[in-house]
């Protein structure tokens, strides 16, 4: 808001700046439509204005703040205005900082006005005009003493390179009618420049120069200065002056032959900044009568005023020249300095009284003093200067009775030399909303934005018209030539405008003298340029740098894209020619849009297409409507809409042709290490698949990694059952895919079968020691003996689930007599297992090994079978639970029966024999992240488990101490089922497995016995016959049928059992502690600690 506090509500926002007292205090501002740039906060900030002229007064209020204003240094005398101050013979001046402040005064409450640029800076040049100085003739005419330097200021100020715009609000006067010729315009107005404005060029600056004061004439020679150097074309700006009601003010001169780089601005009663001071006019009057010059105060116009002084002054020098002669003539003394004194009187009366009628000090000052310098054939230099510098110290004096100075103040001026001001703050607000814009397209931008007067088109007398800051926000609407166009990385313009080609905008009387302005563009920096617009500018479009996306129309420019910028957009372009670059049809952002080209496009092989894809058939495209599609070679590149992955199978158009395809691109490069596009190329059509290759081709040589590539390869016909899988790995690089496999190992599948080996294992070992304490022909007296504490095992397993039980094979045994016959005997026993078994192996923790434990409990009844036989049966669960490593975790329960028995005499060989057979129930489970992706995979299998041993052994020895060799043939299987794996993630199918043994056993078992102190021990030697595949056989769950195999930990073929303990009796007690374990054995460790105690009743 104009107020300064914020809105939403554009209209309102715009409605309050016109409110505005500041703003309206003229009509200049509305004029212009700058609200339309104040509204969005543009106020000329950083840039800084030229303001060559008669000096400002830099103490007033427009002008203050630190860098507001900066004077140039020229080599004029001391006496004159310098540093950019006013000449101090003429403190009334107030033309410059008029000017100054129309351009760029400061917003200040309370003040009147502001300038249209009221935060740009000043940089201020005095030139020293002639006008009211009577001196400036004697200086520079006469004695040729450089004392006003225009021309000189406009190069220097160009060279601070400080100054982006430089106003000239003067001019030569001339008589040419503004729609004289061309030809007849440069006859007279054309200058050798040479280099003089090279500065102008080399610094990017901006002329604006007022057309002058000449009541309908043509420009002024300065304004006219481009076609002495065309080089200047760009940067240089004719401004007439318009009123209110967009009709030429009657003074102004009009553009001519400048139309072209000539706009109309307002400059009709201007407030502004300017020295206030008050004009005695009576008393000028009263001193100097209508008696005393009637013709003077008989004049009604400026011009019959100005004619009436110098016909005064000429008859003066007339008079006087006509006394000297005739002194001459007589032979009698002339006084010269009384003459000269009283022509000096004259000069100075008239000037003051011609200064009254026109209420200005300067009076006629530079009529008079030109003819004196004029006509120094005549008056002789000496004259001349005699009586210049006496009128200037008789005007010193009569100003000082005459004028009264107030300080600053504010005044209403009329001319082009307001005018141009205003069109200079107008420039200076553009450039600060396009920073990076050079200065010939910044003048095109805000010669196009022009409202139409006088004849449609740009004609001789407005040139383009009156300059509108909404239109020029929007981009420039016609260019009059090839305009580079930055655009600064991580910014954005918009141009939603219609362009043109200049020539299309003028009138036939300008179009005859510039029949080429034609309109192009090359994009350069890193930002991006949109055009929005239905333009028809003929001239090349050339895409060097940055991003030009075209969401509007190019009917008629060629458009080459070169290496460094970027095309996008959903509008339409006459032809491409991508010799480089990239192409992206769509929105910058990644939306899926299509760009057409309405004749041929060249897709070169430095240049890419860049298709946004998004789900199976939405992609940008590059729509070929009238041409042919030319493809030499270039790449073509993909990106994920959205972020969303390029999946297997999908499939794309990425251009239409009307024409025909010609070519091809190069090889599209890989979407990951897996995924390519795979390009097909119809008469009418380009289009993609995704395909894949091969997982065998990428991974590493490990085990794990080797068996799922030639799951993932042999299981691509099943992608529709896979894709959870397939779409996870298939878009990561092969680094990723190399560590997200090997995380995948199936390492509970050697667990599992650890766990089953040791259930087995150890049950066989509890019925080979439980038949190693019977003794034929003795039934147990019908005792029930409880061994270790099969209660509180169970319980424990009850109560205290997935703890790590911590012991193993604890043995108490309780006996309690007579409650069978005394043929048989019935025992319950239970303990705890624990041990380790080898991991899988070529894995990361493949050296390392996993721990299990848990429990065991069985029941059994055995009895006499005949004298010299025992038989048993028994019935046990085993539940062994893995700890759990990586998220992995495997346990398994063993359920079965057990048939046994033993044949022999004490003291002599001895026949035992053992059969087993139930069921182990296996589960394990593997969690854990693929991709980012939480995955969590179980099992459950019921495996038949069948164990059988055979023995025979032969006992030695005394009444205290027994040797029983023994020698077995022991053989186990379990038979594992074809398993799948539930879940989420990437499931196994495992094939049906066999595990099996077959061992070979030969020991010795020794006991002894002294006053109740039984020491005994066990050492076995085993040998296992059978070779087990080191590999389980696997395939994807939903695949097609590919299988790998995965390794499994080795078996061992040859390792030691060792067991010892002892057992003391006393009284109706017995104790007994035992341990067994084996040695050398690596594939399945396991021990076993026993404790017992009998009581006999």
């Amino acid at each position: 808001m104009a107020n300064g506090t914020r809105t939403a509500d554009y209209a309102a926002a715009i409605a309050s700046w016109r409110k505005d007292a500041q703003f309206s205090v003229d009509y200049s501002k509305a004029y212009l439509g700058m609200e339309h740039a104040y509204v969005l906060g543009l106020s000329g900030r950083g840039q800084t204005i030229g303001i060559n002229d008669a000096g400002v007064l830099t103490t007033h209020p427009q002008f203050q703040g630190a860098g507001k204003i900066t004077g140039l240094r020229t080599v004029v005398p001391a006496a004159y205005g310098n540093d950019g101050l006013i000449n101090p013979r003429r403190r009334w001046e107030g033309h410059g900082t008029h000017v100054a402040g129309t351009a760029a005064g400061s917003r200040v409450d309370g003040l009147p006005m502001f300038g249209n640029a009221f935060n740009a800076n000043i940089y201020s040049a005095t030139a020293n005009f002639a006008a009211g100085d009577f001196l400036w003739y004697k200086d520079q005419v006469i004695d040729g003493t450089l004392v006003s330097t225009p021309r000189e200021n406009i190069v220097n100020l160009a060279s601070t390179g400080q100054v982006r715009i430089i106003n000239n609000s003067w001019g030569s006067g001339n008589s040419l009618p503004y729609d004289a010729p061309l030809t007849t315009v440069l006859q007279q107005f054309r200058q050798d420049l040479g280099t003089f404005y090279d500065p102008v060029l080399k610094n990017d600056v901006l002329v604006v120069f007022s057309a002058g004061n000449g009541s309908g004439v043509h420009a002024s020679v300065d304004a006219v200065a481009p076609f002495s150097d065309p080089r200047l074309r760009g940067n240089w700006l004719s401004v007439a002056n318009y009123q209110a009601n967009l009709t030429a003010t009657p003074s102004t001169s009009f553009c001519g032959q400048t139309a072209t780089w000539c706009v109309s601005g307002p400059g009709s009663n201007i407030v502004s900044s300017v020295p206030a001071y008050e004009f005695d006019r009576q008393g000028i009057q009263a001193q100097f009568t209508r008696a005393a010059y009637p013709t003077l105060y008989a004049a009604t116009t400026v011009a019959a005023l100005q004619s009436a002084s110098v016909n005064r002054f000429i008859a003066a020098l007339n008079e006087y020249l006509g006394a000297k002669d005739a002194a001459q003539r007589a032979g009698v003394a002339f006084d010269e300095t009384a003459a000269r004194r009283r022509v000096a009187q004259e000069a100075v009366a008239i000037t003051l009284v011609a200064g009254s009628r026109l209420n200005t000090p300067d009076g006629v000052t530079a009529n008079l003093a030109g003819i004196l310098a004029g006509n120094l054939n005549i008056l002789t230099p000496e004259f001349s200067s005699a009586v210049l510098v006496e009128a200037d110290a008789m005007m010193a004096t009569m100003l000082g009775r005459f004028i009264r100075y107030t300080g600053p103040g504010y005044a209403a001026y009329t001319g082009t030399s307001m005018a141009a001001p205003n069109v200079s703050g107008f420039a200076a607000v553009l450039m600060e909303a396009f920073p990076e814009y050079n200065t010939p397209l910044i003048s095109d931008i805000l010669v196009s934005s022009s409202k139409d007067l006088d004849t449609p088109g740009v004609d001789l007398k407005s040139g383009w018209g009156a300059p509108q800051m909404e239109v020029a926000l929007r981009g420039p609407t016609a260019l009059r030539a090839v305009r580079d166009v930055t655009v600064v990385a991580g910014t954005v313009d918009v141009w939603s405008n219609d362009i043109a080609d200049a020539r299309t905008r003028y009138s036939a009387e300008v179009l005859q003298a510039f029949p080429n302005d034609i309109g192009g563009l090359v994009k350069k920096g890193g930002g991006e340029l949109i055009l929005t617009g239905n333009s028809g500018y003929t001239g090349p479009t050339r895409v060097e740098q940055g991003l030009l996306t075209v969401n509007g129309q190019l009917r008629n420019s060629a458009l080459t894209l070169v290496a460094g910028g970027t095309l996008g957009g959903t509008g339409r372009i006459a032809t491409l020619n991508a010799t480089g670059g990239t192409v992206s049809p769509g929105a910058a952002a990644g939306g899926i849009g299509t760009l057409t080209v309405a004749g041929n496009a060249t897709l070169g092989a430095g240049s890419q297409l860049l298709i946004d894809v998004g789900t199976p058939g939405q992609s940008d495209q590059l729509a070929v409507t009238g041409g042919r599609l030319q493809l030499n070679g270039g790449t073509l590149a993909l990106r994920a809409a959205g972020g969303r992955p390029l999946l297997y199978d999908e499939r794309y158009t990425v251009a239409t042709v009307t024409g025909g395809v010609a070519g091809s691109f190069a090889t599209p490069q890989a979407l990951s290490a897996i995924l390519f596009p795979s390009l097909s190329y119809g008469p009418n059509a380009v289009t993609m698949r995704i395909a894949a290759g091969r997982y065998a081709d990428i991974v590493s040589a490990t085990p794990v990694q080797t068996a799922y590539a030639r799951l993932l390869d042999g299981n691509r016909g099943a992608y529709a059952n896979l894709r959870g899988t397939y779409d996870l790995l298939d878009v990561q690089n092969a680094t990723t895919i190399r560590t997200s496999l090997e995380g995948l190992a199936p390492r509970t599948e050697t667990t599992k079968r650890a766990l089953g080996t040791a259930a087995i294992d150890h049950m066989a070992r509890f019925y080979r020691d439980r038949l190693a304490a019977l003794r034929p022909g003795s039934g147990g007296g019908g005792t029930v003996s409880m061994i270790g504490r099969p209660v509180e095992v169970a319980a424990n397993a009850i109560t205290m689930p997935g703890q790590q039980q911590m012991v193993s094979d604890a043995g108490l045994t309780t006996v309690r007599e007579g409650a069978l016959p005394d043929t048989m005997s019935a025992y319950l026993a239970g303990g705890y297992i624990n041990g380790s078994n080898a991991a899988m192996p070529a894995t990361s923790f493949g050296d390392a090994r996993e721990r299990f434990d848990g429990m065991y409990i069985a029941a059994g009844l055995e009895g006499e079978a005949g004298e010299q036989g025992t038989l048993g049966f028994s019935l046990s669960y085993t539940d062994l639970d893995s700890r759990r490593l990586m998220a992995r975790s495997a346990s398994g329960e063993l359920i079965q029966g057990t048939l046994y028995g033993k044949l022999g005499a004490v003291g002599g060989p001895m026949l035992d024999a053992q059969f087993s057979a139930g069921v182990f129930q296996a589960r394990t489970r593997r969690t854990g992240t693929l991709i980012g992706t939480t995955f969590d995979l179980a099992t459950r299998d019921n495996a038949l488990a069948l164990s059988t041993e055979v023995g025979g052994s032969y006992a030695f020895g005394s009444d205290s101490l027994h040797l029983s060799p023994r020698v077995a043939l022991r053989a186990s299987r379990i038979d594992f089922t074809p398993t799948g794996e539930r879940g989420s993630g990437p499931a196994l199918l495992f094939r049906q497995d066999r595990f099996a043994s077959l061992q070979g056993r030969a020991g010795l078992q020794i006991d002894g016995d002294s006053r109740g102190f039984r020491p005994f021990a066990t050492a076995y030697y085993v040998h296992d016959f059978e070779d087990r595949p080191g590999v389980v056989t696997a395939t994807l769950a939903g695949g097609k049928g590919a299988t790998a195999s995965f390794l499994v930990a080795g078996q061992d073929h040859d390792w030691a059992e060792i067991g010892a303990g002892v057992a003391y009796a006393s009284g109706a007690v017995e104790f007994s502690l035992g341990a067994d374990t084996t040695i050398g054995r690596d594939d399945v460790r396991n021990q076993s600690y026993r404790g017992a105690m009998r009581i006999r009743f």
